[in-house]
């Protein structure tokens, strides 16, 4: 009887202590030192999501450093309770990973579960890692899933289920601090406006148009990115990929750099449309060597024959081309229009007379 009243006891101390900890973890965010550090932190990971690229802006990137140099030296502190470490190693790891240094950020990731086992954080990072396979299942086991819930709404975001991603990005905000949706707002924004847009009749209705908005409804139209699909029906995500990888959103009169790239949320103007159109039209007709002939052919004159677009412009061929091989027209009859919006009306006329 003794020995079992002693078992027990000893059983219920390590659960007690156990749950101390856990409840430790769970109540991090109140501490003000990390709540610094996480401020910090989304500013930089919410333009990671935000761009659709690796960490290009230089205020941006020297911050990420700056801040990377930052934790590592708080980490040094010998003071620092376990859980306090596991969630600034994870941390590091996360910022490690945004910046694109993935073998930086798994060593983070294991020293914070060496620290101690059981942090959002560090679940977030083994995600981001592809090291945890069972995410969302493994969030039930956390009573604060805030964190984790935010995390869940970047991951739709990414895989482009935007209905599931809003709804996370509002479950979210509801328990986390306001510099979260300071920060992250504008994904959840928008998330929202491309939530339910996805057949013909509702793209062709918009007055505006992302480019992958510009890509879905081109994809619409039978055998268009036949090349691209092999026929197979593609989530947005892997259509934007295939795309994107295939050279058809990039410029052909100037090389691509990061003034003239675009995104999947970049909004689409005449230009951008034409760039897009013009690359699909000679990939239809297998002529890329006609791809650059404008530019060639007015690599010595003085001046464009279309005013708003220069003849330094990255998509000179393209607009010359889509008015030549009347894809497009002049707005006025004089100029192209270059900066204005595309509807999805008048994309679809467009996109409709590539055979």
């Amino acid at each position: 009887m003794k020995k079992f009243v002693f078992l027990f006891l000893a059983v219920l101390l390590a659960s007690c202590a156990t749950m101390q900890e856990d409840v430790y973890v769970e109540n991090l965010s109140e501490n003000s030192e990390l709540s610094v550090f996480e401020m910090r932190f989304i500013e930089i990971d919410s333009a990671y999501f935000d761009s659709d690229e690796k960490l290009s802006d230089k205020r941006l990137s020297k911050n990420a450093e700056i801040l990377l140099s930052d934790m590592e030296k708080m980490a040094e502190n010998p003071a620092l309770k376990k859980a306090f470490l596991a969630r600034l190693y994870a941390l590091c790891g996360t910022l490690a990973f945004d910046m694109d240094k993935k073998s930086l950020a798994k060593k983070y990731y294991e020293a914070s579960l060496e620290a101690f086992k059981g942090d959002a954080r560090a679940l977030i990072l083994a995600r981001r890692l592809g090291i945890e396979k069972n995410f969302f299942e493994k969030t039930k086991q956390f009573s604060d899933k805030s964190l984790l819930v935010l995390e869940s709404a970047l991951s739709y975001y990414s895989n482009c289920d935007y209905a599931k991603a809003v709804a996370s990005f509002d479950e979210a905000f509801l328990s986390l601090e306001p510099f979260y949706r300071h920060y992250y707002g504008s994904l959840r924004d928008k998330s929202w406006n491309l939530r339910s847009v996805s057949d013909k009749k509702e793209l062709v209705s918009l007055e505006k148009l992302s480019v992958l908005q510009m890509i879905l409804l081109t994809n619409k139209n039978p055998d268009l990115l036949y090349t691209y699909t092999a026929g197979k029906e593609l989530s947005e995500k892997d259509l934007y990929k295939k795309i994107a990888g295939s050279g058809l959103l990039n410029p052909v009169s100037q090389p691509l750099d990061a003034e003239n790239a675009v995104t999947k949320e970049t909004s689409v103007t005449r230009l951008i449309a034409a760039r897009f159109l013009w690359n699909l039209y000679n990939q239809r007709k297998n002529t890329p060597q006609n791809v650059t002939k404008y530019s060639e052919a007015y690599k010595n004159k003085k001046r464009s024959p279309i005013p708003d677009v220069k003849l330094n412009s990255p998509d000179f061929d393209a607009a010359l081309g889509c008015v030549e091989n009347e894809i497009m027209n002049l707005e006025d009859g004089i100029e192209f229009g270059a900066g204005k919006e595309v509807s999805g009306v008048e994309f679809e006329e467009s996109v409709g007379k590539i055979k």
